[in-house]
Parts: C-alpha cells; sequence; structure tokens
C-alpha cells in the first residue's frame, strides 16, 4: 500500500495527487502482462551438470573453455555481487553487429552467478546462478538455488526468498529477504517483444578495460584473443560509462543507470513499452519522458511496495543509485 499525505500546501497535495495518478498508469502498463515465453528445451536438474567450473563449484573458478565478461555497467540486485560467464560451442564465434548484442552461434551458454563476498560469518555466500542457453534460434531461461553446503545449485521453478546477512561494499551490515526469481518472471525483464535476450553483454557495454595477468587489455581485444569473438574492427563500437565512477561527468553516469536498471522495460519493446518512459540510453533526452515524469522518477525508485521500481528483481532501494538519479534530476531544473 501506498500512503500519501494530503496535508500541506496546493503544491503537495498536487504533487501527491500526480503521482498517484501516474503510478496507477504505469502500474496498469507494467501489470497488462504479454503472453508467457516458453523455454524450447529442458534444462537439467543441477547446475553442476553444466561444467562450468573446474575444481570445487564454491571456489567458481571457470571451467576450461568458459570465458570470464565483465560489463561497464550492472543491473543493482540487492547490494549482490556477480560473476558472468560465457561458454561457445568449440569452433563457433560471437559476431560484432553495431553497438547492441553480438549475433550469438547456437548452443551460447551465458551464465551469471549472484553472492555476498561476506556473509554473516565472514565468507562467500553464493545464492544462485542464472543462466540463458540460446537453442535453435531462441533463447531460454532458467535459475539455480546454491545449496546450504555450497556444493551444486539445483533448478527452481517458482523461486525462492533466502535470507541474507551480509556486509556491503562501504562496510554496512545488512539484512535482507533476497528473492530468486520463478521462472516466468524471467521475460519481464529480459523481453523484446515476444522474444527474451540478455541484457548486459551488449558491445558498448562489453568495450572496457580489464585486468588480464596484471595487465590492461580492451576486454572486446581479449574475447578475440581467447577465440569466442569474430575478428573485426572495434574503433567505432561504443561504451557505456560505469555508473559508479564519481570521477565521470553527472549525465552520463544517471543514463547509464537508468539505461541498466530501467531500460529493458522502459523501452520501446520492454514490458513497460506502453508507459510514457523510455529510459534508454541513447535515447535523446526530450524523446525520454523524464521531463514530465521526474517528479516521480525518485519516489517510485526509493519507496517500496507495489509502485516500487524495478518492479521485480530488489527488495531494498538502492541507496547510492536514488541518490544518483536525484543529483541528476535536481541538476535539470523546473
Amino acid at each position: 500500500m501506498v500512503v500519501l499525505r494530503t496535508g500541506g500546501g496546493p503544491r503537495t497535495r498536487l504533487v501527491g495527487l500526480r503521482w498517484l495518478l501516474l503510478g496507477a498508469v504505469w502500474l496498469a502498463a507494467c501489470n497488462n502482462a504479454p503472453r508467457t515465453i516458453e523455454n524450447n528445451v529442458s534444462f537439467k536438474g543441477k547446475l553442476s551438470e553444466y561444467a562450468l567450473f573446474k575444481g570445487g563449484m564454491p571456489e567458481l573458478l571457470p571451467a576450461n573453455g568458459v570465458v570470464p565478461i565483465r560489463i561497464g555497467s550492472s543491473l543493482f540486485t540487492d547490494y549482490a555481487e556477480k560473476q558472468r560467464l560465457l561458454k561457445i560451442p568449440d569452433g563457433q564465434k560471437m559476431i560484432v553487429k553495431g553497438n547492441g548484442l553480438p549475433s550469438f552461434p547456437d548452443g551460447t551458454l551465458l551464465a551469471k552467478t549472484f553472492y555476498y563476498s561476506k556473509s554473516a560469518n565472514g565468507t562467500r555466500l553464493i545464492i544462485e546462478t542464472r543462466l540463458l542457453l540460446y537453442s535453435g534460434g531462441k533463447w531460454n531461461a532458467a535459475t539455480y538455488r546454491w545449496n546450504e553446503a555450497q556444493t551444486d545449485a539445483e533448478l527452481v521453478v517458482e523461486g525462492a526468498r533466502v535470507p541474507v546477512y551480509f556486509e556491503d561494499r562501504y562496510g554496512k551490515y545488512r539484512h535482507l529477504e533476497y528473492q530468486i526469481p520463478a521462472q516466468n518472471d524471467c521475460g519481464t525483464c529480459h523481453r523484446s517483444d515476444d522474444e527474451l535476450v540478455p541484457l548486459g553483454p551488449q558491445m558498448r557495454n562489453l568495450n572496457i578495460p580489464i585486468n588480464v595477468g596484471g595487465e590492461n587489455v580492451n576486454q572486446l581485444a581479449y574475447l578475440m584473443q581467447r577465440g569466442v569473438l569474430a575478428q573485426a574492427d572495434i574503433a567505432g563500437i561504443a561504451s557505456i560509462p560505469d555508473y559508479k565512477d564519481s570521477s565521470l561527468a553527472l549525465a552520463p553516469r544517471a543514463r547509464a543507470y537508468l539505461e541498466m536498471n530501467c531500460a529493458h522495460c522502459h523501452r520501446e519493446t520492454g514490458t513497460a513499452a506502453g508507459t510514457s518512459l523510455d529510459l534508454s540510453y541513447n535515447t535523446p533526452f526530450e524523446k525520454t519522458g523524464m521531463g514530465y515524469n521526474k517528479e516521480n522518477m525518485v519516489i517510485r525508485m526509493s519507496t517500496m511496495g507495489e509502485y516500487h521500481m524495478p518492479k521485480i528483481g530488489t527488495t531494498t532501494p538502492d541507496e547510492e543509485g536514488v541518490r544518483l538519479i536525484r543529483d541528476y534530476i535536481k541538476s535539470l531544473g523546473d
């Protein structure tokens, strides 16, 4: 339930009423669920059957032929850290297609593991691993919950809530009820019209420097060297800035945050395409709808409940992200 204080001056009541009305419109648009996207493959019962790791699974060491990847800006998920892995069938390669997603060969497997480095007992706690498998020209999604012994993970369909006690990267101790998504939740974010698509591994989000063996190298060049990305001229590939880098300008950081945390729904082909917002990084500001909605964006990001955004995937507000977007909204003026 959302409670709005209607006391105060006329402007206070007007803003509250306007937010409520817009919230109702957005909620209706987001809850107008399109048809469920069904998998066309049967996923294995245990994560270990995919042989993504070598040695003990809780070490999260990529197996031979499995390539770790990083992205410039990432989705906030209740302060969890993430390991991203890419597994391409032998002899196959991704092909660059501009700044967006590459062309993936059939059989490509993307894995993202969510964990907390410092749990209540000081050890790493692995919560879940999400898989995207490209098969028969279609992406398929599955989620695996790690067991208490941290030795393997089992396929889950209905989702689960996991109590977590941890220390965040700022040294603050937190407790939350982490939400593992249900199978049908995947299409809420990973949707482009009636297809599932990856979100993070766009060329512009992979085009970042990474450290390999103590040396800084361009990640796209590294993926070519590893033989999983076809040779291409990457000089013209754009980059999405790291919104956590406070040395960068405010506007591109804020737009990068909105791209990764909001635009998967708020774009032309997303679940919230029927709303008045298009928050894609490259959408010109005057076409984003932010000028009209800026009074409501921070409220919806910082207030939990049925009007909270993102709609799923978080159980607590992103304090640093809210501060970033609040500063950006203030910089826009009236």
